[in-house]
């Protein structure tokens, strides 16, 4: 298992009036880059709300984030998120770090269920997640 690593470039609209990027930026980060791991490990969430109009995703339920130094505009992230902890609950965590270069400017977690519809279709209600899909999001299969 090996963290997933995107690259983020700072933009001029994702910074404050101090120049250093506005909090609420990692959050939506975050959020995109679980995506982003997850659709490049094989579980492509709109395809399975296609297939099975019970299923509904995997939302947060928890969020936390921690800033080590700043990042401006023009810096190039590296955003690494571990392979998530997935255990035999209902919810598991992803842990996710943004780097500029070798500096650690942020770090995070998320904690998502994997969610089926209610009773009737409707609401949520959280569910283990399935062994395959486990494997998929943590990459077991793939290389250290």
């Amino acid at each position: 298992m090996s963290d997933f690593v995107r690259s983020i470039p700072v933009r001029w609209n994702d910074c404050d009036p101090a120049g250093i990027v506005f909090h609420a930026h990692y959050v939506r980060w975050m959020d995109e880059g679980f995506h982003d791991l997850a659709l490049v490990r094989g579980v492509d969430f709109r395809a399975m709300e296609a297939m099975d109009p019970n299923f509904r995703s995997s939302p947060l339920v928890d969020i936390g984030c921690a800033f080590r130094a700043p990042a401006q505009y023009g810096d190039l992230l590296d955003h690494r998120i571990a392979p998530p902890e997935i255990g035999s609950g209902r919810a598991f965590r992803v842990l996710h770090r943004f780097y500029k270069g070798e500096t650690l400017v942020a770090e995070g977690h998320q904690v998502r269920i994997w969610a089926m519809a209610g009773p009737g279709g409707e609401g949520l209600r959280a569910i283990v997640v399935p062994g395959p899909i486990a494997a998929k999001l943590r990459g077991d299969d793939l290389p250290p």
